[in-house]
């Protein structure tokens, strides 16, 4: 089952460029989650562009949410 959101471009994706080092880091994250490298990747920088206080609907700030869970959850699992 494709677990890209709805209404997602899959047919204009992009191509991104990760240096030797970035894509085992992006890679390792995206194992922890579950996810493909790409989606972790639209994640990423979907949370870089909040960051950049760029307004984003509010169904991507609910998948960002979970992302962030995810991540305190395996922070103290540890």
């Amino acid at each position: 089952m494709p677990r890209a959101p709805r209404g997602l471009l899959s047919r204009r994706g992009i191509n991104l460029r990760l240096k030797e080092i970035e894509h085992p880091v992006v890679g390792s994250i995206a194992k922890q989650e579950s996810r493909s490298v790409a989606s972790m990747c639209r994640l990423l920088i979907l949370d870089g562009l909040a960051f950049r206080g760029i307004e984003i609907p509010e169904e991507e700030l609910e998948n960002i949410e979970d992302t962030i869970l995810t991540h305190v959850e395996q922070a103290a699992m540890v």
